[in-house]
């Protein structure tokens, strides 16, 4: 990271790709340990105008970097889950944590003027960095980061050459200080420091010319001059004094609480407070900001910071504590100045009485001094405004649980957002309190307790606290007090102020009653977040919900992400739901929670509509407000960021007998999206919940609707059984109410099914009568799906030519309703066409715009599909490399997206690109494994095809007699099935075998036979193939010349389709 991103393991460095994959490993890194949703990751990489398929991208570059690590032997440094893609370092290290931590070991070593050690320590530090940080990265938080970095290594070379001087070494440090006044020209600690190292060295009249030098360059750039760390270097050089070692004071105000022996965590937080730390030579003050929640540890990591920097404020450290949020006992501006000029030395009586002279001699006698100020639980900037102290060493540390926006605005505060601590940080600080034996008697229940205490400092405190009080109590009993009632038994019975409940209410006290009515209603929401749009629809017709919105987030009660979402604390949601329980009635908090779901129902439907219009909803969902969606993009984003809220909407309306009609409703509206997106597990939880509701409440088109989603995300998943079930079930539950859409898409996707299990009439049956359906209803959309997915029939059965004309007839009609995926799927079907009739140019062209458009609309399943399609084309056409990269990327995603038919298909591809390429023994086992997997799924298709590449292989390694018996298994699957497709390649791999095992009689008929199948079908590369074999069964009958003529007109048709069989023929011939 100090320099070009880049990964050693071992000594060897690891191949990274471009400039983006590096900057989605440099995000991680930078926020290591951290999750970064894919949303952030998107604006980063494409800071200006992200492509629709960004967030695909990011994936691609995800699984890029961790097959790459993988590869390296660092297979568990990338992980990703619901909330985004972390790094987890374990073992591993890297330059940038490794250097600030060696910063602020040196910080402290130079505290205690062990200046020799501290030197050494900075040295080694600095050795780290290879350039700038990041180099050639940039934007986002990354950028501030790469900032942050980048000013943590001129602080760290100030601080050696401070040391430096201190140890004597001033004579060698005037040429590198020289060097670096010339680099950084403007950076006056540079300046002062070369002044004290000449001075040291004597020579005045070079210190005096370095200061004028500056002082013109200053006044010339900025009309400014010189700040005042080099007006006291001036001034030593005037009287040619070197600056002595400077020793603190022994009356000096030293206000600041104990700091906590348990104090755990908060590594990162600690170095950004270091990194915030004012340069040397700055003539600013500094003023740093921590705002969290109440109970996120504020006053904690403060007083732990401000001990760990304190030598550096050698002048003194204040301590206030300003109640802001107490409306009882809250401290006034002039009660917290008195304090603090008593505590600077002022007597009671020379304490002026005016606020305003109170301000100036405050002022006046923090100027030239270095004073850390710790402004503690400040409600507002207009309370510590008057106290921010002058110019330059000073540093005032806030703690707020508002935002202090006008601070930032106005005072040039520097503000630190406070997080929860992670799972492993709160569990050091319960073991801290609770002493590890506790922990380590019930380790899950300690896991637990961490995560229901939601990781807040105060509450896994009073956890720890009323564990140790309850001498006998367990892990696990107090685990499920917590889950009865968290807010009651995070309190301190003798103690009401120590809760965790009491630390919000004075929070939600400050607010407006507005803002705390829209508190309330926000715990109705579902899910771990929430849009702006569903906050107004849970507010209704009440006004200025943003700025209540804004008011919450600045309260910390709020979390907003940089995508603009708003998202609770777990504890504080369980507070805003008691609240409401308290002061709403039911009517109210039912008429939210309808509105929420009514808005969430209306645009997901808008947004499947729009996007997945080939997969029709089996009931109309009427829309209660205007479409939100401009194009299938916008609704496939809406989709994927609220798709858990969309679950656990469904989820808790199938347990509320009000509200229970909508669970169905919510399955119903998102089957297309499922069956494009995928999020298996999602849908069959949302399937298990609306399914109880239907049942519940007698609705028989609910209990069809998810019946029928659960066949789709069962076809997707190539359980064909019980995608088969589901359906029979669905068209059951559908006869007890009639709707001939539900009918027509069950028929549908059982015809799906067939064409899968390899029985090619049958599913054209299915979708003859789903077509029948769409015509007698006027949907012309499904109509053209059907007419497709007839063709896709016509095509195992071997009929080309009506494939053909179903496709373009299905691209036609497509075409007119500007539809993308029944356009798409027409597409993949055409290419399948032309790939069997061996116009295998044809055929790359349409499978590679299918797998662009398929990342560009982030459609997975199609994605996997469209894949081995494209890998199995170039396979075909001697491009072996893209065929192998091709199989691996759909065998990485159909495991993802638990796609097993994929899978299997990659497998297959993969290992005849090995055996084409004369690795046999590696593609039988690829085969195996294909032929394996596709016989527990029953995918025919796969079945057959892995054993013709068996016997092929088998074949090539010596063994006919093995390989016949696998042909002959292909092609009893194939007519088992009807699967006439691949029937001819069949015949010609067991004349193959037949010929080789010395039955050229036998081998003759069954290459014969399947010329005569590929000439009848018109399967030019199958014709082709079958020559070959044919002139080799006459060359060896003895008839030469017949031979030849086959092999002429095979290489007529290889050299036409661009095969590489074209080689081999030619050979043949010479």
């Amino acid at each position: 990271m100090l320099g070009t991103v880049s990964v050693e393991v071992d000594g060897t460095p690891v191949p990274l790709g471009g400039a983006k994959p590096r900057t989605l490993l440099a995000a991680l890194l930078a926020r290591a340990g951290d999750a970064v949703r894919p949303a952030h990751l998107v604006d980063l990489i494409w800071s200006a105008a992200p492509p629709a398929s960004a967030r695909a991208v990011v994936q691609t570059y995800a699984s890029t970097l961790r097959s790459a690590l993988r590869k390296a032997g660092a297979p568990d440094l990338i992980v990703g889950d619901e909330a985004g893609y972390r790094v987890v370092l374990g073992a591993a290290r890297y330059d940038a944590r490794e250097f600030t931590e060696a910063v602020q070991a040196a910080r402290d070593l130079l505290a205690r003027a062990e200046f020799e050690p501290g030197a050494a320590l900075l040295r080694e530090a600095l050795r780290l960095w290879r350039g700038p940080a990041f180099t050639g990265l940039g934007g986002g938080f990354l950028l501030a980061e790469a900032e942050r970095l980048d000013e943590l290594r001129m602080a760290a070379l100030e601080m050696r050459c401070t040391a430096d001087l201190a140890c004597g070494r001033h004579e060698r440090l005037v040429p590198e200080l020289r060097g670096l006044v010339a680099e950084y020209p403007l950076r006056e600690s540079f300046w002062a420091l070369l002044m004290h190292a000449l001075l040291r060295s004597g020579q005045q009249s070079a210190a005096l010319a370095a200061y004028e030098q500056i002082r013109s360059t200053l006044r010339e750039e900025f009309g400014t001059d010189p700040g005042q760390q080099l007006l006291e270097a001036y001034e030593l050089a005037l009287r040619d004094e070197p600056r002595p070692v400077a020793t603190p004071s022994a009356e000096v105000p030293m206000q600041l609480p104990a700091d906590l022996a348990s104090f755990a965590g908060r590594t990162a937080d600690l170095a950004a407070l270091d990194a915030l730390l004012p340069e040397p030579g700055c003539s600013a003050p500094r003023t740093i900001a921590l705002v969290g929640p109440g109970g996120i540890g504020k006053t904690a990591l403060a007083v732990h910071w401000a001990h760990r920097v304190r030598a550096g404020f050698p002048d003194g450290q204040l301590f206030v504590d300003l109640r802001g949020y107490d409306p009882v006992s809250s401290v006034s501006i002039e009660q917290t100045l008195t304090a603090c000029l008593r505590a600077l030395g002022v007597s009671a009586q020379r304490v002026p009485v005016t606020l305003d002279e109170q301000v100036a001699l405050y002022r006046s006698l923090l100027a030239g001094k270095r004073v850390l100020l710790v402004l503690d639980n400040v409600a507002n900037a207009g309370q510590v405004r008057p106290l921010l102290p002058p110019g330059s060493g000073c540093v005032a540390l806030v703690t707020s649980r508002s935002d202090l926006r006008s601070l930032t605005v106005l005072n040039d505060a520097r503000v630190r957002y406070l997080d929860v601590l992670t799972a492993e940080d709160s569990h050091d600080l319960l073991a801290e309190l609770c002493g590890p034996e506790l922990l380590a008697a019930e380790p899950a229940d300690a896991r637990l307790l961490a995560a229901l205490c939601g990781h807040l400092p105060l509450a896994l405190r009073i956890a720890a606290a009323n564990l140790h009080g309850r001498r006998h109590t367990r892990v696990s009993d107090y685990v499920l007090a917590l889950r009865e009632d968290r807010l009651a038994e995070l309190a301190v019975e003798d103690d009401p102020a120590v809760a965790v409940r009491a630390t919000f209410h004075l929070s939600y006290q400050a607010l407006d009653p507005a803002t705390r009515q829209l508190f309330r209603l926000l715990s109705q929401a579902p899910g771990p977040d929430f849009s702006q749009a569903a906050a107004v629809a849970l507010a209704g017709p009440a006004a200025g919900v943003r700025r209540s919105l804004d008011r919450l987030v600045s309260a910390s009660l709020l979390t907003r992400s940089p995508a603009g979402r708003y998202q609770f604390h777990d504890l504080i949601c369980h507070y805003a739901t008691d609240l409401a329980r308290e002061e709403d009635t039911p009517e109210v908090l039912h008429a939210a929670e309808t509105r929420l779901y009514d808005h969430y129902l209306a645009t997901a439907s808008a947004g499947t509509s729009l996007f997945y219009a080939g997969v029709r909803q089996l009931r109309r969902i009427p829309a209660t407000e205007a479409n939100p969606f401009t194009d299938g993009e916008a609704a496939l984003r809406w989709l994927d960021e609220e798709r858990v809220n969309l679950i656990a909407a469904a989820e808790r309306a199938a347990a509320v007998p009000g509200i229970r009609h909508y669970s169905g409703r919510f399955a119903d509206a998102l089957r297309g999206y499922f069956s494009g997106r995928g999020y298996a597990a999602d849908g069959l939880a949302l399937c298990t919940a609306a399914l109880a509701a239907a049942r519940e409440s007698g609705d028989a088109q609910a209990e069809a609707t998810v019946h029928a989603l659960r066949g789709l995300i069962f076809y997707n998943l190539s359980d064909y059984e019980r995608s088969i079930t589901e359906h029979e079930l669905a068209l059951a539950a559908n006869d007890r109410e009639p709707n001939p859409v539900a009918e027509m898409e069950c028929l549908h996707h059982l015809g799906r099914v067939y064409a899968q299990l390899g029985i090619p009439r049958e599913a054209m049956a299915y979708h003859e009568r789903a077509l029948a359906i769409a015509t007698g209803i006027g949907d012309e959309l499904i109509e053209a799906r059907e007419v497709n997915y007839v063709g896709v029939a016509h095509l195992s059965l071997g009929n080309i030519d009506e494939a053909t004309r179903a496709h373009t007839r299905a691209l036609d009609i497509t075409g007119r309703l500007d539809d993308k995926i029944v356009r798409l799927r027409a597409w993949n079907g055409l290419g399948l066409t032309h790939w069997t009739a061996g116009r295998l140019a044809e055929a790359a062209d349409c499978h590679r715009e299918c797998v662009e458009l398929c990342r560009r609309w982030g459609l997975e399943y199609n994605l996997a599909a469209a894949l081995v399609c494209l890998a199995e084309t170039c396979c075909d056409l001697g491009r072996y490399e893209d065929a192998a990269r091709h199989a691996r990327e759909a065998l990485e995603r159909g495991q993802q997206i638990g796609e097993r038919r994929h899978e299997a298909s990659a497998l297959e591809i993969n290992a005849t690109v090995r055996r084409r390429l004369g690795h046999h023994r590696e593609s039988i086992q690829g085969y195996t494994d294909a032929l394996a997997l596709a016989t527990r799924i029953k995918f025919r298709y796969g079945e057959a095809s892995a054993l013709i590449g068996l016997s092929a292989a088998h074949r090539a390694e010596g063994r006919p007699a093995e390989a016949a018996t696998y042909a002959r298994q292909a092609l009893t699957r194939m007519r088992e099935t009807d699967m006439r497709v691949l029937e001819i390649a069949g015949l010609t791999e067991l004349a193959a075998c037949h010929l080789a095992l010395g039955k050229p009689a036998e081998a003759g008929a069954q290459a014969e036979r399947a010329l005569a199948m590929a000439v009848k079908d018109g399967q030019r590369l199958s014709q082709a193939r079958a020559l070959g074999v044919l002139g080799q069964v006459r060359l060896a009958e003895g008839d030469g010349a017949t031979a030849a003529g086959h092999w002429r007109s095979a290489l007529e048709i290889f050299t036409e389709i661009g095969a590489p069989e074209a080689a081999e023929i030619t050979e043949l011939l010479r």
